[in-house]
């Protein structure tokens, strides 16, 4: 029997927690009621006294959680821990945190279990917020300036491995300051967050959208040649500036201007898309809320930051100096959230010292042809945590540079065959352009890979065009289903509907699928219930150089 509350009744009160004896009868006996009560909101009536009634708080996703955890239970003195949610008396519910041990029990019953359920709804609320502002704008929840960055960088690789076209437009509301001075900023906050909404409805995956200011927001629009940029922008003005925004005050009108340059054609990155689009709106004579397009005469201004002018010299004294390293993301099952991998991703330390992604670099290395040197140096540190480690296992990415020139393709599949058993914890990430740019090279470098033991995966599978069946014959054991699909899927029917034919599809072949960009709790749970096997995203850790090896399986 528990003892009768004591002085620590106002210790757990404080951390909303509840020690309980749960009995072979399926019976609670709560060390104090009240503690219980109070973490449940219940102000008339017993505590739950039965699992019945404890489970009946819970959704059947939560249930589903707990009972996996006790079924752990096998042994005395075995103890589990799990976080769900459970619904409390006043219709509300909370994130809590079960754990105990298993006191006695019948074989693999257990009969009597001391535990303590917790209340840490606003731990998991901040860690769900983090995850979401590290993508997202926090008035708006449009993508942020450097989630926006990636998608525009997206599209540029996706225009120039395809011979495409696409366009960045930049919008300014030029009048928010004339709405602050007269209403003051909580309505000129309204304004913005009714703009984001109308922009939000407009675009459709896999364009993007993104707040880059305090004023201005970007597209990113697939498909999209620069001939167009005038009839979208008008198209753009009629639905933001056309209609007014209801207001205590009365209707709002805003003030757009609008420009625009192409990318891939003339903004070769994200930063030159965003540093063209400011010029063309800081040199355009013409009226307010009218379009100008970037054009290569006008004078780049207000420019931060250097243009990237990486040169050969600059890669090899990187890798000389051993300033490209490894960051670590987990990637989860998504059944369990039992970590399954990591991918490894590129990191750069410049010369000042920090330690940034390597996205611009990479792409320099692949303008240059030595970008098979970066993937040989990602495989020579991911060897070594291998050898370190020998519990995790790691996916790295390989370019188009190393699979398609037969002597990088050997030497690296050499490097791999040097790891011995560990290259069997290994998967190789290619991207389905280079899957199908040349596939019998790929074909070639996935069989050679797979006799190491090697895994073989299609990264970034939906953006481009191509057939699965296309993409089968190299016979991949995952793809990776591109995260311009997967945010906000939960709340983007369109998207489900995208996702699930995918997922059926690799079903089909007994291909596992991986959804990246996985940042919301409903995102994951929509995607579970989809039968997609893998879950990664800042959700479930970030990329980080020092991880927590011990979560490996």
């Amino acid at each position: 029997m528990l003892s009768p509350p004591s002085d620590n009744h106002h210790a757990l009160s404080l951390l909303e927690a509840a020690p309980f004896l749960l009995r072979k009868n399926h019976t609670f006996i709560w060390q104090d009621d009240t503690l219980c009560k109070s973490l449940l909101r219940i102000s008339r009536g017993a505590a739950p006294e039965t699992v019945g009634a404890w489970t009946q708080r819970l959704s059947p996703e939560s249930n589903r959680e707990r009972n996996r955890a006790l079924s752990s239970l096998t042994w005395d003195g075995a103890q589990y821990s799990v976080t769900y949610q459970i619904l409390m008396d006043d219709e509300r519910k909370i994130w809590v945190h079960e754990r105990g041990e298993r006191l006695a029990g019948n074989g693999k019953m257990p009969t009597e279990i001391s535990g303590v359920v917790i209340n840490v709804d606003n731990s998991q609320t901040a860690l769900s917020r983090a995850a979401y502002l590290a993508y997202h704008d926090e008035l708006t929840g449009l993508w942020n300036l450097s989630r926006l960055k990636e998608g525009l960088d997206h599209i540029i690789s996706h225009v120039q491995r395809y011979r495409s076209h696409a366009l960045c437009l930049r919008l300014r509301v030029s009048n928010l300051t004339d709405i602050n001075q007269s209403y003051g900023y909580e309505v000129s906050d309204k304004l913005l967050k009714a703009i984001a909404k109308r922009l939000e409805d407009m675009v459709r995956s896999p364009d993007v959208v993104g707040r880059i200011s305090g004023v201005s927001f970007a597209l990113g629009l697939f498909e999209t040649k620069e001939e167009e940029a005038e009839s979208v922008a008008e198209r753009l003005r009629e639905a933001l500036s056309d209609t007014p925004y209801p207001s205590a005050h009365g209707p709002l009108f805003a003030e757009i201007d609008i420009a625009s340059t192409t990318l891939g054609e003339r903004a070769q990155s994200s930063f030159d898309a965003l540093s063209q689009t400011h010029t063309a709106l800081q040199s355009s004579k013409q009226p307010q809320s009218k379009h100008v397009a970037f054009t290569s005469d006008m004078a780049i201004v207000h420019r931060p930051l250097r243009r990237d002018n990486t040169t050969a010299d600059d890669i090899l004294m990187a890798l000389n100096d051993r300033r490209i390293s490894l960051a670590f993301q987990p990637i989860v099952d998504a059944k369990t959230r039992d970590l399954h991998h990591y991918e490894c991703l590129l990191r750069l330390r410049s010369d000042e010292g920090e330690v940034v992604s390597a996205g611009n670099f990479i792409m320099a290395a692949e303008r240059l042809g030595l970008v098979h040197m970066l993937d040989r140096r990602a495989l020579e540190l991911a060897g070594e945590a291998l050898r370190q480690y020998p519990d995790i296992r790691v996916a790295l990415n390989v370019s188009a540079g190393t699979v398609k020139d037969l002597a990088t393709a050997d030497s690296y599949i050499a490097a791999l065959k040097a790891l011995g058993p560990a290259a069997k914890r290994v998967t190789l990430e290619l991207t389905e352009t280079v899957a199908l740019e040349d596939p019998a090279m790929a074909s070639r470098f996935s069989v050679e890979t797979r006799t190491l033991g090697c895994e073989f995966a299609i990264d970034d599978f939906g953006s481009g065009y191509t057939t699965f069946r296309n993409l089968m014959a190299i016979e991949a054991d995952t793809i990776k289903i591109d995260g311009a699909f997967i945010e906000g899927i939960a709340f983007t029917p369109h998207k489900e509907t995208f996702v699930r034919m995918m997922v059926d599809l690799a079903q089909t072949f007994s291909v596992k699928t991986v959804a990246e960009m996985v940042d919301s709790r409903a995102d994951a749970n929509l995607l579970k219930r989809l039968g997609v096997d893998y879950l990664q995203g800042y959700m479930f850790g970030i990329p980080s150089a020092a991880p927590d090896w011990r979560r490996a399986s």
